[in-house]
């Protein structure tokens, strides 16, 4: 036979307040877990060529990561991985150059740049084609951007943009101050970092009229949001993220403290992602400037990135010689 006893109102209390106590703590570990592990899982890939640095990534055509790699000590080449991480790599991409920047362009080739007076170029299928000289023999072709059949060409140390025509094969030059990245928005204008001002650059290129909005911090790398604000990093002291509407010109600045800021992305959600090369990791940032890291990796230097149309950032390893992925839940 059982025996029932009842509970003092004291015990009682004690049990519930137990109860709830336990309970609170396990979905405080839940959400605990779920914000600090937003993504599935981090995955790399390691570069077939040992100490390739590998530098700049960009999305190609064929659904493929194309990226650059080669130092003054090991032949410049032009990688290309697949989603599920096979790399093949075509090169040299030129014959004593560092290759830099990546970009894709129309009738599926993609152009890149070296420090050579040069723009590269290699189709989907990996075949490179002849390099188009410029006509400037002391350019240095920095960042690349596309508009159209336009590639746009940063020559930071002549203080000019360069746009080249794909249909017609030819040179325009324009001059700006010390552009050092740039990309082109929907209405055709060309942005671009002006590291030395410090401030983000607007071109006209109807017009030619160039104006700089000034930053807190010394701008490096840009891109769009699908929203259509300029967003950037800045590496140097003080760090940060910064963005500019380009419909007021107001500037909102993220400070930053020992991360590296370089790389930075947009996704197609509206979210920003952005390397931190010295912290070994990616990171998420939102238009309020909510920051949420990946997984850091030590001795890796998250250089380039790029953002595949699911969504799911794609990025180099400098120092570690990979390419790594962070995939969303």
């Amino acid at each position: 036979m059982l025996t029932y006893r009842r509970l003092s109102t004291s015990r009682l209390f004690a049990l519930v307040f137990a109860l709830v106590a336990g309970l609170a703590i396990a979905l405080g570990a839940i959400l605990s877990a779920a914000q600090a592990a937003p993504f599935a899982s981090l995955k790399q890939f390691r570069v077939p060529t040992d100490n390739s640095q590998p530098r700049s990534i960009t999305n190609g055509s064929d659904g493929n990561r194309w990226f650059t790699e080669g130092t003054e000590f090991v032949p410049s080449k032009i990688g290309r991985i697949t989603p599920a991480g096979e790399i093949t790599e075509f090169g040299p991409a030129c014959a004593t150059c560092i290759v830099t920047d990546i970009i894709q362009g129309p009738d599926k080739v993609l152009y890149y740049t070296s420090n050579d007076p040069i723009l590269g170029r290699i189709t989907t299928d990996g075949e490179i084609l002849d390099p188009i000289a410029m006509p400037d023999s002391d350019a240095l072709g920095g960042n690349l951007a596309v508009n159209g059949n336009e590639i746009w060409i940063t020559d930071f140390n002549n203080d000019s943009l360069w746009r080249y025509d794909v249909g017609s094969g030819l040179f325009e030059r324009f001059d700006v101050p010390e552009p050092a990245d740039a990309v082109v928005d929907a209405a055709g204008i060309v942005w671009f970092t002006a590291p030395l001002e410090p401030g983000i650059g607007r071109l006209n290129r109807g017009t030619r009229e160039v104006t700089v909005t000034k930053t807190t911090r010394t701008p490096r790398e840009l891109t769009i949001a699908a929203d259509g604000d300029i967003w950037f990093t800045a590496r140097f002291t003080p760090q940060g993220v910064g963005r500019l509407v380009p419909t007021s010109g107001e500037v909102t600045e993220f400070p930053l403290t020992n991360v590296g800021p370089e790389g930075i992305a947009a996704s197609p959600n509206g979210t920003v992602w952005f390397t931190q090369t010295t912290k070994g990791n990616i990171a998420r940032i939102t238009d309020d400037g909510d920051i949420t890291e990946g997984k850091v990796v030590r001795n890796s230097e998250p250089f380039g990135i790029t953002v595949a149309p699911n969504g799911d950032p794609w990025y180099t390893m400098f120092e570690a010689n990979k390419i790594a992925t962070l995939q969303s839940r």
